[in-house]
Formats: structure tokens, C-alpha cells, sequence
């Protein structure tokens, strides 16, 4: 967990700067150009960004792609199920922009080229599909920069059994219930709704030694805020919001 652990420290390799949250770029930098898109990954990074969130989901052909719904609808100029279509289907597809949706390995292909850390937001509710995608990460030996997100605490659970040293976290639908599902499936880290991310809760998840993600953040002022409550790492869909907070 070479990257992953040194992130938690809120600074990058020989900085000496003051510690703070991570700057994440949700989908990209969504609010400036087509979400889950290479442009809007690059959009992001050039900014400036400590790491990426992206979401997966699968074709019919078993390629894992990046889109966060599991239709095309929103978000491309098609329609339908993405576990219907092909890959060479999906790729037909054009974002409003006109921009074509990436495959994974497009994705990776990429960040093979810098150093940044990524979120996998893996959405599909079959651990047999995340230790797959587990196997993608460590077959890049991207292992250390990687955190497989997920909505389904047991499929956070299977990545934990599998591989104990890669970094997993949840946001599971009943918020309340999040530490409780972290401990019972081992998951590393806890990814709050911004609104549901009070200080107590953050103190909790400290103290149960659970570093503390935060989604989806685009305010200053609420950026501002997060930094103060010493939480791990901010999403947000502009990330010429984290400007004015650098050191």
C-alpha cells in the first residue's frame, strides 16, 4: 500500500507540507467536462489532484468500462443496459461532448503514464467481478495506488479476504449504519455523503480508526470545512475548488 499509505498522510513523497485532506476528483472533474471520461480524468489531474474517482460496470462481453450509471442514458447520446451491449456497442457511443465512454484498461493505460492515486468505484453487487477487477489492479501493479469503493459492504468484504493489503471502502444506503458494516466486513475506509458527514460522525469513524472520505464537496466553504475537521479525502466535481486551499 506504498502510495495509499503515504496519501494518508496527506502529503506526497519528500513534501513538507502542512496535513490535509486529499483532493479527489469525483468522475473526473464532472463539473467542467463529460463525466467518467479520459478527458475528464485529464481535466482533473491537470488541475490538480492528489487522486481520481471513477465508476466501473461490465459489458455483455465481460469488459469492464467507466460509467456510473448502469444505462447509457444519461450520459450518452444511446440507450440501454450497459451488461447488453458488447464492447464494440459501447464504443459507438458518444457523450454529449463527443467524447467516446473508456474502457478500464483505456483508463489504466493512462494512469500508467503518472503517479496519481484512484478510486474504483465498483458498483455491481458480485464479488466474483471485484476479485476480478482485483486481479486487473495487481496484473498492472497498480495495487498500491488503488481503492476499490463499493456500496455493497460484502463485496468491499470479499476484496478484504482476497487481498487483506489492498484498500477498500463503502458508502453503503443506510449511512447510519456505516461503522457497523465497516467492522463487520474489515473494510479500511468510510466514504460519507457530504450531508451526513457531521463532526460526530467523523470522531466516531476516527476512533474507530476508520479514515474518512467525503462526497460530493462543491462549495469553498464546505471544502473549507472538511479541512478543518481533519477528514482524509474531499470529492469534488470542480476541482479548481481545492485552489484556493493550497499550501
Amino acid at each position: 500500500m506504498g502510495l495509499v499509505l503515504l496519501l494518508l498522510a496527506g502529503a506526497s513523497a519528500g513534501a513538507k507540507e502542512e496535513k490535509r485532506p486529499l483532493r479527489i476528483g469525483h468522475r473526473g472533474a464532472r463539473a467542467l467536462v463529460d463525466e467518467n471520461t479520459l478527458e475528464s480524468l485529464k481535466a482533473a489531474a491537470e488541475i490538480g489532484v492528489d487522486m481520481l474517482e471513477f465508476d466501473i460496470q461490465q459489458t455483455q462481453d465481460g469488459v469492464l468500462v467507466i460509467m456510473h450509471d448502469e444505462t447509457v442514458d444519461r450520459t450518452t447520446d444511446g440507450h440501454g443496459r450497459i451488461d447488453q451491449m458488447t464492447l464494440e456497442q459501447f464504443r459507438e457511443l458518444k457523450t454529449k461532448s463527443g467524447y467516446t465512454p473508456p474502457s478500464l484498461d483505456e483508463v489504466l493505460d493512462w494512469l500508467a503514464t503518472n503517479d496519481l492515486g484512484f478510486i474504483l468505484d465498483f458498483k455491481l453487487p458480485d464479488p466474483q467481478l471485484a476479485e476480478r477487477l482485483v486481479a486487473v489492479i495487481e496484473e498492472r501493479g497498480m495495487l498500491d495506488r488503488a481503492v476499490f469503493e463499493s456500496p455493497v459492504p460484502r463485496v468491499a468484504g470479499q476484496v478484504e479476504k482476497i487481498k487483506p493489503e489492498a484498500v477498500t471502502a463503502i458508502y453503503p444506503k443506510s449511512m447510519p449504519l456505516m461503522l457497523i458494516l465497516a467492522e463487520k466486513y474489515n473494510v479500511d475506509q468510510v466514504s460519507y455523503q457530504w450531508i451526513f458527514a457531521t463532526p460526530g460522525q467523523i470522531l466516531l469513524a476516527k476512533a474507530t480508526h476508520h479514515p474518512v472520505l467525503v462526497w460530493t464537496v462543491n462549495s469553498r466553504g464546505k471544502i473549507r470545512w472538511f479541512r478543518l475537521l481533519n477528514v482524509h479525502g474531499i470529492m469534488t466535481d470542480d476541482p479548481h475548488l481545492f485552489q484556493a486551499e493550497k499550501n
